[in-house]
């Protein structure tokens, strides 16, 4: 039983549109008029991603990298997202209990794993979770927590080649607080944005026996969690080198004088750790524990040959060694702000050369926007392969890509600007990473309002769609078009008449035109007008003149045997014709015989006594033999009379 249905499916259509495209410099998207966080909306899967607002597009940055963010904040769901450079989703995910953070790419035994933390992000500005390892089937490959029973932070997560990871922790703490001032005007709560305090304010003192959030980092085995090194901030830093003033130090409200956000290990052995309430960078030794150097902060221990623009940050993130420097250069995102203090109306990528012989410090670059977006809190920094720098503007939803000379290359907004510094929409690092997602799952097809929708939900490796049909779900499916990948979600229009068999599916096929995987059928049929008990008929130019990708194998490999079928038949031929030529004469040789008799000549049959010196060696004797086999008679034949006086040589044989 046939259908027939109405659909435009000859060749390329025109109308094959991506569903909600991201948009190019909308006014009405950063006025908020499109909504607080604009989101992308599938018909074949439920999945939403955000949407992006190209400011600059990033066509020009596309490496064959993707985008990783992890959207959270007051007016969105938490979720960790993976976007192709026109901003279209890759893979998404909010599987999980709590806000994440950092979706990164990190290695690890030469395997190539999502990370990300995911938990309860509300402990005081901290948080309390877990590490994931997805592998690239999107399959749970290990959680990661810390050692000893401590819980295990958000702020920084890092695989190094050995197979060991570095995390951060944050412990509450009693402390000694008596010769730390309070200030007063924060004793409530701390502010939403920084505001400016009143300078000579008399200051009482913290309390003697106060509470602090003490800051830690541990290295661990992965495969065994075994602790491997664990450093403690107050074992090796003063709290009077806090820039925090204490707004409350109760064991319910600890003071966080410390806010250690990252950890790096470099070949040495030695940790680079970021301090953002000591505005310090610190390289700590990593057997001893000990502060090895201080880059910024009351205790700075270089010369800043640069007006102090080397060494004068205001709560910093994500301290970097520089890739290709050789552990003289470092990178970090200065928010030029904290909770506490802000400088100016402007957050910046920084790049600093460090000479540890001579102690000093030089400026080496600075990646300024042209919007001086700002950002209170959070930040990354990026150093590419290409060596161009991205910048993720932590609680702005911003990421946006500057050339190695500053020059901003590409800018991307998923959060209006008029919202920026609210909290609304928030990304604690956006970076970017060479990514292959084979997922397990089938494609998803769905046919809504007269067209077909497909996609994928975490493959990288689809190129172009092959739809296919047949008239039973358990048919025999065969080629009804192929379509390029449009965005996440591929969608065909109806338009066209032309005949169409009831179940349709969708076919996923990579660069090289090979099957990755084939979706479930759907019947197209419950939602169109159909006719009922129509015969199928192939008119021209319907896409059922294709064969399907099984019949076209089919087929050629049908021709390989027809042509293997026509040489065995030549070479059968062949070698018939050479037997006959070999074999046919010596069944004549009877009448040949008869003949020579009657002529007066007799058969040579006594060639064989002839002595081998006269036969000229056994190579004459070969040469005989085969022009007997091959039937030359004249050569085997001699007057009678003769043969006794060896008159007539034997031809072939010598004299």
């Amino acid at each position: 039983m046939f259908r027939s249905f109405s659909l435009a499916l000859l060749g390329l259509p025109s109308f094959l549109l991506a569903h909600e495209e991201a948009l190019y410099r909308s006014e009405e998207y950063n006025a908020g008029q499109q909504g607080e966080y604009v989101e992308q909306h599938f018909i074949s899967t439920n999945v939403t991603a955000p949407r992006i607002n190209f400011m600059r597009p990033y066509d020009i940055c596309d490496d064959g990298s993707y985008l990783f963010i992890a959207p959270r904040g007051e007016k969105t769901q938490s979720s960790v997202c993976i976007l192709d450079a026109s901003g279209s989703l890759v893979w998404t995910s909010n599987d999980y209990h709590g806000q994440a953070y950092n979706l990164q790419v990190q290695e690890y035994h030469g395997e190539s794993y999502l990370t990300f933390w995911a938990g309860d992000n509300s402990v005081g500005g901290h948080g309390v979770g877990q590490y994931f390892m997805l592998d690239q089937h999107y399959n749970l490959f290990r959680t990661v927590t810390a050692a000893n029973g401590f819980p295990t932070d958000l702020h920084s997560f890092g695989i190094t080649p050995a197979g060991t990871a570095l995390l951060t922790i944050y412990e509450v703490i009693q402390a000694n607080l008596s010769a730390i001032p309070i200030k007063q005007d924060i004793l409530q709560r701390p502010p939403k944005r920084p505001i400016f305090r009143p300078i000579n304010k008399p200051l009482p003192l913290g309390p003697e026996k106060g509470f602090v959030w003490d800051s830690l980092f541990q290295e661990i085995d992965i495969e065994t969690g075994e602790l491997l090194f664990q450093w403690r901030a107050s074992d090796h830093f003063g709290y009077q080198q806090s820039y925090e003033p204490i707004a409350s130090a109760t064991e319910e409200k600890s003071w966080d004088w410390f806010h250690l956000n990252s950890v790096v290990k470099d070949n040495a052995g030695n940790y680079l750790i970021c301090i953002r309430h000591l505005r310090t960078i610190a390289n700590i030794d990593g057997r001893t524990g000990d502060v090895l150097w201080q880059l910024g902060g009351k205790f700075n221990s270089f010369r800043d040959l640069s007006h102090l623009a080397a060494t004068e940050f205001i709560g910093q993130h994500d301290a970097q060694w520089a890739p290709g420097s050789n552990y003289t250069e470092i990178t970090l995102f200065d928010n030029r702000a904290d909770w506490t203090y802000h400088d100016e109306q402007v957050s910046w990528g920084t790049r600093v050369r460090v000479d540890v012989v001579n102690m000093t410090a030089t400026l080496v670059a600075e990646y300024i926007h042209p919007q001086h977006v700002y950002s209170v809190s959070q930040g990354s920094y990026q150093t590419l392969p290409n060596g161009n720098v991205l910048l993720g503007y932590g609680n702005n939803g911003v990421v946006s890509e500057f050339a190695p000379n500053g020059t901003l290359l590409c800018d991307a907004y998923f959060e209006p600007s008029k919202d920026w510094t609210s909290g609304n929409v928030q990304s604690y690092r956006n970076l970017k990473f060479n990514w292959t997602g084979l997922p397990n799952t089938k494609p998803s097809l769905a046919f809504a309002g007269g067209s077909l929708y497909m996609s994928w939900h975490g493959s990288t490796e689809v190129r172009s769609w092959l739809l296919q049909h047949a008239s039973e779900p358990e048919g025999s499916f065969s080629q009804l078009m192929r379509t390029p990948k449009d965005g996440f979600e591929t969608r065909v229009d109806f338009g066209v008449k032309m005949k169409v068999r009831q179940y349709v599916q969708a076919t996923a096929l990579d660069k090289d035109h090979q099957i990755l995987a084939v979706s479930d059928p759907i019947d197209i049929g419950r939602d169109l007008e159909a006719i009922e008990d129509e015969p199928w008929a192939v008119e021209a130019g319907e896409s059922d003149d294709f064969e399907d990708e099984t019949e076209a194998e089919q087929a050629e490999a049908l021709e390989d045997v027809q042509l293997l079928m026509m040489f065995s038949g030549l070479a059968l031929i062949s070698s018939l014709l050479l037997c006959w030529l070999c074999i046919g004469s010596r069944i004549l040789r009877p009448w040949k015989v008869v003949k020579a008799t009657v002529q007066g000549y007799k058969r040579s049959d006594e060639f064989h006594q002839i002595p081998l010196g006269r036969q000229g060696g056994v190579v004459s004797y070969v040469q005989a033999m085969w022009s007997s086999v091959v039937g030359r008679g004249n050569m085997l034949y001699r007057p009678l009379g003769q043969d006794e006086q060896n008159d007539v040589p034997l031809r072939g044989f010598p004299r």
